[in-house]
């Protein structure tokens, strides 16, 4: 990915709107809208909500994992 793919998806995964990132980059939203459909191309991902989800699930899925192993929801009250 280009420089600006990489700034683009980390202000994408912070939540931050294609309007925001526009904003903060000086450049249209249509740029925007434009680079992040190549970083979702680049990383074999259909949009915004599977790019963030890839990042998401290694960073949540140990912990998850963890608190499974000492409390499942059946035993929950």
């Amino acid at each position: 990915m280009t420089a600006a793919e990489q700034e683009i998806g980390m202000l994408i995964l912070k939540g931050l709107s294609h309007k925001e990132v526009a904003s903060l980059r000086g450049t249209t939203e249509a740029t925007v809208r434009q680079q992040a459909q190549s970083i979702y191309q680049k990383s074999s991902l259909p949009g915004k909500t599977a790019f963030s989800a890839y990042f998401l699930e290694d960073l949540f899925a140990p912990e998850m994992m963890a608190d499974d192993a000492v409390s499942r929801p059946s035993d929950w009250s």
